[in-house]
């Protein structure tokens, strides 16, 4: 963000935070376009101390790998020399901007030598707030890497890292997924909504392995059956969960679109499960206002703003 009130790492200017802390409309709305997307209960001083804390863990990151050469977060050490430029994350601010309106540039990335399939992550943390990026070393001088490319797994991750401090679960992949280029992801993509589901999955499945080794090796009469019809049970609870949520998430975007038309996605990608969930009740144009206007503070009017409402 080449800005007055952006530093050259991206972040924003001390002026800019005591702008927003004041109330500033203008000053919380430029805020949210570069991806710092306020929380349903922050103040606005809340808000900028939030932000104020973000820069003061990139600034000791920055010690360390100036120091030292190399940084460690959850166990994952990254390096000073394999950074990730900034003007990479250009390409990926071009899919968050256009579907929801923003733009990251300042969260810290790095190119690592992973493990096995692994294609890349977002480290983020929430209240004590912090964020970086890692993705494989293959991304360096190559924009695919197996099923992973690497605009799309930019933009997917920079969508947790604006949304962080809405503390979402039901939602929160499926808009991620929205930057696939892929119909088969955009579709299903929030079908897992916590790790525990992929778990969950993975173990029936792993299960119904160990039976047919069972069966093959040492017991022969092991009847297979049942361990298929828990494997059928566990995805059919999961894919009526998730129609039920797609359901929920249509009727929200609909009632949206009767006030801010194309823009309905972008006014949804800022607002909590709970909300969704009250946006697919506002059935007429009239309810819609009346809820907005119920919404205390100004997080509601950075809202309407930012996405052009």
């Amino acid at each position: 963000m080449s800005n007055a009130q952006t530093q050259e790492n991206g972040l924003p200017e001390e002026a800019l935070l005591q702008q927003a802390a004041s109330g500033e409309l203008e000053a919380l709305v430029q805020l949210d376009s570069m991806g710092f997307i306020m929380g349903p209960k922050e103040t606005p001083e809340a808000f900028a101390a939030r932000i104020r804390t973000l820069k003061a863990n990139i600034a000791k990151m920055d010690k360390s790998l100036a120091d030292t050469g190399k940084y460690e977060v959850e166990g994952v050490t990254v390096s000073s020399k394999d950074r990730i430029s900034r003007k990479l994350f250009d390409e990926a601010a071009k899919l968050d901007r256009s579907l929801y309106g923003f733009a990251i540039d300042w969260v810290p990335g790095f190119f690592i030598d992973p493990f096995f399939l692994f294609g890349g992550c977002a480290f983020a943390f929430f209240p004590e707030f912090f964020a970086m990026f890692i993705i494989r070393r293959s991304f360096r001088k190559q924009s695919k890497w197996f099923i992973y490319k690497r605009q799309e797994l930019l933009a997917h991750e920079l969508c947790h890292i604006a949304r962080i401090a809405l503390d979402s679960t039901l939602y929160e992949e499926t808009f991620a997924y929205q930057v696939s280029p892929s119909t088969l992801r955009r579709l299903l993509g929030g079908l897992f909504l916590r790790a525990t589901d992929s778990y969950m999955f993975l173990g029936v499945t792993f299960l119904l392995l160990f039976a047919q080794l069972l069966r093959v090796y040492w017991l022969p009469e092991l009847p297979i059956a049942p361990f298929w019809w828990l494997i059928t049970l566990t995805f059919s609870w999961l894919a009526l969960r998730y129609a039920w949520l797609m359901g929920t998430l249509s009727r929200a975007r609909k009632n949206a679109a009767r006030l801010f038309g194309e823009n309905a996605g972008k006014i949804l990608f800022h607002c909590t499960d709970d909300e969704v969930k009250a946006w697919s009740k506002l059935e007429t144009k009239g309810k819609a206002e009346q809820w907005i206007n119920q919404q205390e503070g100004v997080r509601w009017k950075v809202i309407i703003r930012t996405t052009g409402g």
